[in-house]
């Protein structure tokens, strides 16, 4: 077995460290930027799945400022959709009803989005018709009478037409239809994110609304099943070989989160017993009727069960559980996480991973703007590593490496610039790899797993059933760890690209010296305050330090038993960066005259229960033991006390702050 040390080290004062869990430490930091444009060679499949189309057609999807303005003036309560739908075709009729409060004392119009393609027969008010006018998908209602503020109303609307197909939605269109011939099965089935649900259905398109409940009524052929939101309340006979499927859910949800999957299916249900929940959730699954179909999807499916309970004990119980969790089946090459079943194609492990976590990121805690869509995918693509770490820890590994290589193929930033472009919203490099990277670095910069997952938790808790931006996720994150991460959003979701490192060494004496060049990828982001852990291995041991880097160029210099034969930088892939050179280099031998480093460490490095200095306590006046946040715990006076016992302590991340008559010297340590 190989021995391991592990000291940290920085070059200048004061500055609090952050520390490791469970074995070392930490990497990580910051950025400021624009949107890339590149796409992965070998993008996610949940983002593979919404860039199929190839063209966004404005007029569907980016409605004008005084539209969006028209349609702020009142709140939605409630929607209820009462639509004709088949499994072989785009046509839809039907009303839907929107039960919402008006927000203004000057309302005479009702605003609201339906594509050209839809037909509007009339749009009732309070059960009193309305005058309507249409631009494209923009539709305004005269109010055939006042409400006022504060008020609620009704607005119906009766409609019929072919929905669109023009690939003009993130996945195809709002409204899609396919065969799968594998499985001779037809299916329509919906997909409205981003800008889409407009194609298949009246629509306030506003992220921040959310509705409070929703119920989705289809009336279909009688070969067909519908799946959607929430509960089934009832399958009601019609005439004619037609039955009206009849889903209610009592959540808050948003407008793309409404769906409808209609096909010939055959059903798969089964319980998953979740700890803190009043009963066992029903994961309930639409699967292509056909022979061979759920032999082959029910292993993957059944992934759902244990994924419950692993997402719940990390974020909270699961969001809707008071419902259901679900699947319904389409040919969409990937998935989209609506909200209580998602529209999947296949159950790949880290597919399923993905949707299902999106229930907590993303559907009950929405991205206040498609411009902050990492908090929704790159929140879902880090389950993913999660979700492996617990089930299937050899692949993790693979998993992280590659999405910290996916992070340096764009120089884009996380933050879309533009998100009336579909392809920047869903880029796989920046809003899915990248995005799940800020997490992972994020978690080693908190330096403890259990602070990590209070802040999601604390994040979850207070934006239930709201919109958040990233600058609402930093304060949540400043709140729970105490200090400030300004500098870590700045650079790394905001910025662009990643830094590039040129480390080079000499060893003189038993002594190492280091020096670290850092730039960064791209000039709008220059540089990238880190902490790098670095791997030395030696004829003796081999020993784990961490070097924070607080400006450009960076010189250290410790004790080292042994000969230098290898080193690695960032052996356990927590930072998103590029290594030019780590190599030899005898000109860093000291000479005379030159400025000495403060050299000073403690061993051992995670520790139990005591740490001893390893060098250069010469002249210390005073030793305080602080808390990762600064809070004083303890002070030591160095003249009597040469080992620091820690056994005390619980386990975690703290500080020693060496005070040399003035010069401060700052040292983390983690204690297991």
């Amino acid at each position: 077995m190989t021995h391991f040390s592990y000291t940290s080290f920085r070059p200048s004062f004061l500055n609090r460290l952050k520390t490791k869990w469970g074995c070392l430490l930490l990497v990580l930091l910051l950025g400021q930027g624009i949107v890339a444009q590149a796409q992965e060679k070998d993008p996610h499949p949940c983002a593979v799945a919404r860039l199929q189309s190839t063209s966004l057609l404005l007029a569907d999807g980016i409605t004008s400022e005084a539209h969006v303005a028209l349609m702020r003036q009142y709140d939605v309560h409630w929607y209820k959709l009462d639509l004709g739908l088949e499994r072989n075709n785009l046509n839809v009729q039907g009303n839907v009803t929107i039960l919402a409060t008006n927000l203004s004392s000057n309302f005479s119009e009702f605003a609201f989005e339906l594509h050209p393609n839809l037909t509007i027969d009339r749009v009732l008010i309070n059960g009193q018709p309305g005058v309507v006018n249409r631009t494209n998908s923009e539709v305004r209602v005269q109010m055939p009478m006042q409400v006022p503020a504060q008020q609620k109303f009704t607005a119906q609307v009766f409609y019929a037409g072919t929905a669109p197909s023009g690939a003009s939605a993130a996945i195809g269109n709002g409204l899609n239809t396919a065969t799968v011939s594998q499985y001779n099965a037809q299916v329509t089935w919906s997909l409205s994110e981003p800008f889409a649900a407009s194609e298949w259905f009246p629509v306030k398109q506003l992220l921040a609304d959310k509705a409070d409940s929703v119920d989705v009524w289809v009336t279909t052929d009688v070969g067909n099943k519908v799946g959607s939101n929430g509960l089934l309340q009832r399958v009601t006979p019609l005439p004619n070989q037609k039955h009206r499927y009849e889903w209610k859910s009592t959540y808050p949800i948003a407008y793309y989160l409404i769906s409808v999957a209609v096909g010939q299916y055959q059903e798969y249900t089964f319980p998953v017993t979740v700890p803190g929940a009043t009963a066992p959730i029903p994961v309930q699954n639409f699967i292509y009727d056909h022979p061979q179909a759920l032999a082959a999807f029910k292993p993957g499916i059944d992934n759902t069960a244990p994924l419950l309970q692993l997402f719940s004990e990390k974020f909270g119980l699961y969001p809707f559980h008071k419902e259901k969790y679900g699947h319904s089946m389409a040919p969409m090459g990937g998935g989209m996480e609506h909200q209580t079943m998602t529209t999947q194609s296949s159950f790949e492990f880290t597919l399923t991973a993905h949707e299902l976590a999106h229930q907590w990121w993303g559907n009950e805690v929405t991205c206040a703007g498609w411009s902050h869509i990492w908090l929704n995918e790159g929140f879902a693509s880090y389950s993913e590593y999660l979700a492996l770490q617990e089930f299937q820890p050899g692949a993790a590994r693979n998993w992280i490496e590659r999405a910290a290589g996916s992070s340096t193929f764009s120089q884009g930033s996380v933050f879309v610039r533009d998100s009336t472009q579909v392809g920047a919203i869903f880029n796989s490099v920046l809003s899915y790899r990248k995005g799940a990277m800020v997490l992972h670095m994020l978690r080693h910069a908190l330096a403890s797993d259990a602070l990590f997952f209070q802040v999601l938790r604390t994040y979850r808790n207070q934006y239930k059933n709201k919109v958040a931006t990233t600058r609402d996720f930093q304060r949540v994150v400043e709140q729970v760890a105490g200090r400030s991460f300004a500098y870590f959003f700045d650079q790394w979701v905001y910025g662009e690209g990643y830094p590039i490192f040129d480390i080079r060494w000499a060893q003189q004496d038993g002594k190492l010296y280091l020096k670290s060049t850092q730039t960064g990828s791209s000039p709008n982001t220059p540089f990238f305050k880190t902490e790098m852990e670095l791997k030395i291995y030696t004829t003796e041991k081999d020993t784990l330090v961490l070097l924070q880097q607080d400006k450009p160029v960076e010189e250290y210099s410790f004790k080292l038993k042994g000969t230098v034969v290898g080193m690695q930088l960032d052996p356990d892939q927590w930072l998103a960066e590029k290594v030019d050179v780590l190599d030899k280099d005898p000109s860093l031998m000291p000479i005379q005259g030159r400025k000495p480093i403060y050299e000073v460490g403690v061993y051992p490095n995670p520790a139990r229960d005591e740490v001893q200095f390893l060098e250069g306590v010469g002249g210390l006046t005073e030793i305080t033991l602080t808390d990762i946040a600064g809070r004083t715990l303890k002070s030591f006076d160095p003249r009597v006390e040469k080992t620091i016992k820690i056994d005390y302590l619980a386990p975690g991340a703290y500080l020693l702050i060496l005070n040399y008559g003035g010069m401060v010297k700052v040292i983390k340590f983690v204690k297991l």
